[in-house]
């Protein structure tokens, strides 16, 4: 699993219970400040079965009530959008939301993290998307964590969902089946001038991060840091490949430390790879390659 996903577990569990329980969470999982999770790290799954098995004990709330909460806090949560911004900005809906999720999960798996996150299947109900019938199926077995986010992605455009669950793995069944029905408009439907002005203006500040895709090679074997990305950056200067961004033909000076940032919001959503995960790694000696987007 993507690091993101430990550290906003922990940011959870700080303001749901508070900073003592977080200090003894901690404590019970043997972590230190010498080993809190990292966003751009990768790790293994059974950590956070093992960090809900122990915040569970410890809250004394079930596993799927904790998971349910936190994948709702994930979805809202103002370090996953910073970080996943890229990806939020395409969506206007809860359903739009959930397809997007589907696109970067089969994304993050070509990625050579060895991430695995589950794909999902969707079978649309009506005509209007707000209908649907979601299939899930993962070794993580954590159809709670997945109920939560959808929650989540329904609040963020200020819709409501109601979910029912007809299968689900951990009762037996081969795979998790939910039926999802939206209930109320995105807020962007009766959006007025002034406010889809303003979003428009926050989508156009993607443009260092298409102007770092289009630098960035495909091939591993011409991988850059970050010292040759910002050079690239300085000489290249061209249009976005977005429509949406085509106004904008120039970026300002761009800092070393713009370009770290981007590159880990990129990172979040499977478009560039790294070699953060393989092996002795720095700051500055850390080289990133464009992921690709196809099998």
């Amino acid at each position: 699993m993507k690091g993101i996903i430990f550290v906003v577990w922990e940011k959870y569990l700080g303001e749901r219970f508070g900073s003592p329980f977080l200090d003894r969470y901690r404590a019970a999982i043997g972590e230190n400040q010498q080993n809190l999770p990292e966003i751009v790290r990768v790790y293994p799954d059974e950590l956070l079965v093992k960090g809900l098995a122990t915040a569970s004990k410890m809250s004394l709330e079930s596993e799927d009530a904790l998971m349910v909460e936190y994948g709702r806090f994930f979805m809202l949560n103002g370090l996953v959008e910073y970080l996943c911004g890229y990806l939020l900005a395409q969506s206007w809906s809860g359903y739009e939301l959930l397809l997007q999720m589907r696109d970067a999960h089969a994304q993050m798996r070509r990625t050579p993290d060895g991430i695995n996150p589950p794909l999902f299947e969707y079978e649309v109900l009506s005509g209007d998307h707000k209908h649907m019938m979601l299939t899930y199926e993962s070794n993580r077995r954590l159809c709670s964590l997945l109920e939560g986010c959808i929650y989540g992605a329904a609040e963020r455009f200020g819709e409501k969902v109601r979910i029912r669950q007809h299968t689900c793995q951990k009762k037996g069944d081969s795979v998790c089946r939910f039926e999802i029905l939206f209930e109320g408009d995105s807020w962007a439907k009766h959006a007025t001038p002034d406010r889809i002005k303003q979003e428009k203006e926050r989508l156009s500040k993607q443009g260092l991060s298409n102007l770092i895709l289009q630098v960035l090679s495909p091939n591993p074997n011409n991988a850059m840091d970050m010292f040759v990305i910002k050079k690239a950056i300085e000489q290249h200067q061209g249009s976005y490949f977005p429509e949406i961004y085509q106004k904008q033909q120039q970026l300002g000076p761009v800092h070393i430390s713009q370009v770290f940032t981007t590159l880990a919001k990129l990172q979040q959503v499977g478009l560039v790879s790294s070699t953060a995960n393989q092996g002795p790694d720095s700051f500055t000696q850390r080289l990133y390659w464009r992921s690709p987007t196809h099998d």
